[in-house]
């Protein structure tokens, strides 16, 4: 079977021609590569062939760019990834095999590690605020996972023309997350696969703890929560977001060189946007917003309770 993989590319350097050689390297499966690039001002494109390449003429940010990957790519099994991937020979093989044994699941996520060796993502879980945290240890075994983790996303062509395009006004982060808020309300669930190996550069263009991370990540969580949450759930979610803010402060000490009152600055930034901006447009009913709300808890982070 084939796989079309559809590459989000952003001044990704000698990462982009890395990526495209790995999906080239897979055993036992037939690829189509796509490329989207986000107006990059590097070379990173030279030397990319047989891939078929789209250069828009502004950064449409994560989102946009799946959104514009989705409407080329047509195998019935389909990824979208960074650039900043590599991704094990077997791969393919595996995550076939998982989705034919599997016809129930939706999605395949992958084990992601970093190439230190350190684990990146083994599924997503949330804290009650609805932020959504990596799942960062080992696993051998299958398992059923709230969804993939956003810089590799394998899925049904199915599950992903019922799910509809991502929110393209969120730009960066936690668009995944929406968007697999939307699978699991479709009954397109979600399987680990601990032999899908895929190697990530994390954060290669956004960098790890920065201010643009912390105002698109926040602001878009408001956002999905406002719209997915019950209305009494919400009066809970500033006391239980004050309380994670408390625990990562500490944790990601010296992990930034951002002023305190810089960071706070961004915040509330987040959160105004986050109140008053656009909501995503996915249709609720009030049974649809209790099902998010169980799956926030069956996903729960637990030692955070």
């Amino acid at each position: 079977m084939k796989i079309d993989f559809g590459i989000i590319n952003y001044n990704g350097g000698d990462s982009l021609a890395k990526c495209v050689k790995s999906i080239r390297d897979l055993q036992g499966v037939e690829t189509g590569i796509f490329i989207y690039d986000n107006n990059s001002q590097d070379n990173s494109l030279d030397g990319i062939d047989n891939a078929v390449i789209e250069k828009s003429e502004k950064n449409r940010g994560y989102a946009g760019a799946c959104n514009a990957l989705l409407g080329k790519m047509n195998s019935e099994i389909q990824v979208l990834c960074n650039m900043d991937l590599e991704f094990d020979e077997n791969w393919g093989r595996e995550v076939l095999t998982a989705f034919e044994n599997n016809p129930e699941y939706g999605s395949v996520a992958s084990f992601v590690m970093e190439k230190s060796g350190v684990v990146n993502s083994v599924g997503v879980e949330f804290y009650p605020d609805m932020h959504a945290a990596n799942i960062e240890m080992e696993a051998s075994e299958e398992k059923q996972v709230f969804g993939c983790y956003g810089a590799v996303m394998a899925f049904r062509k199915e599950a992903a023309q019922k799910a509809g395009f991502l929110e393209e006004p969120f730009f960066l982060f936690y668009e995944e997350t929406e968007w697999y808020l939307r699978h699991n309300l479709l009954n397109f669930p979600t399987l680990f696969c601990p032999r899908a190996i895929v190697w990530h550069e994390r954060s290669k263009t956004t960098v790890r703890y920065s201010p643009l991370k912390l105002f698109y990540g926040e602001r878009n969580r408001i956002r999905t929560a406002i719209h997915y949450l019950p209305f009494g759930y919400l009066p809970k979610i500033p006391f239980y977001s004050f309380k994670r803010y408390l625990r990562t402060s500490v944790k990601n000490a010296g992990e930034t060189k951002n002023s305190k009152i810089y960071l706070v600055y961004i915040l509330l930034k987040a959160w105004l946007c986050g109140i008053f901006g656009k909501k995503p447009v996915f249709k609720l009913t009030g049974k649809d917003k209790k099902k998010v709300l169980k799956l926030i808890g069956e996903y729960a982070k637990k030692d955070f309770y």
